[in-house]
């Protein structure tokens, strides 16, 4: 078994429905979780528009790029649109870690080339993980959060009470 790090972003409502739907729909893909971070959300959020994310650590027998095009056929089944980049992403879910492995190919980049761009995410994974170090950066989880200047940083929104 794989251990991964997911994360799971939506900036359009209702975002916490479609980000367990999604937890839903990969445990049925053979992604079993182990523990879930609390909801974190973006400073940007206005009346229920923005970013809301979430951390999953996970176990799976899947190759990362089985787990790659699982993760896109859920996101396509909850409304991404691949076609249109500039839309807000109804869901967008991230192989943040796969073990420690460093891979780049194609549209499979590990580790996800847009965490620290992803503050929901890499605030979420901090709470699990904060002195887990970035295969490629080589700081720790907790340290690239702290680099996030203030009007950046997510604040905690609420916990995940089952899934």
């Amino acid at each position: 078994m794989a251990r991964v790090y997911l994360g799971l972003r939506a900036e359009v409502p209702p975002q916490r429905d479609r980000i367990l739907e999604a937890i839903e729909r990969l445990k049925a893909c053979g992604v079993r979780p182990l523990r879930i971070s609390p909801w974190f959300s973006d400073p940007s959020l206005i009346d229920g528009y923005g970013p809301i994310g979430i951390a999953v650590e996970a176990e799976t027998t899947l190759s990362p790029r089985e787990l790659f095009f699982i993760c896109q056929g859920v996101e396509r089944i909850l409304g991404k649109d691949f076609a249109d980049p500039l839309t807000p992403d109804p869901i967008e879910i991230s192989i943040v870690l796969y073990e420690d492995l460093v891979l780049n190919e194609g549209e499979l980049r590990i580790p996800c080339p847009h965490l620290l761009k992803r503050g929901v995410v890499l605030a979420a994974l901090a709470e699990l993980v904060p002195e887990l170090r970035h295969p490629v950066l080589g700081r720790t989880i907790r340290e690239l959060l702290d680099e996030l200047p203030p009007e950046r940083r997510p604040t905690r929104s609420g916990e995940i009470t089952s899934w």
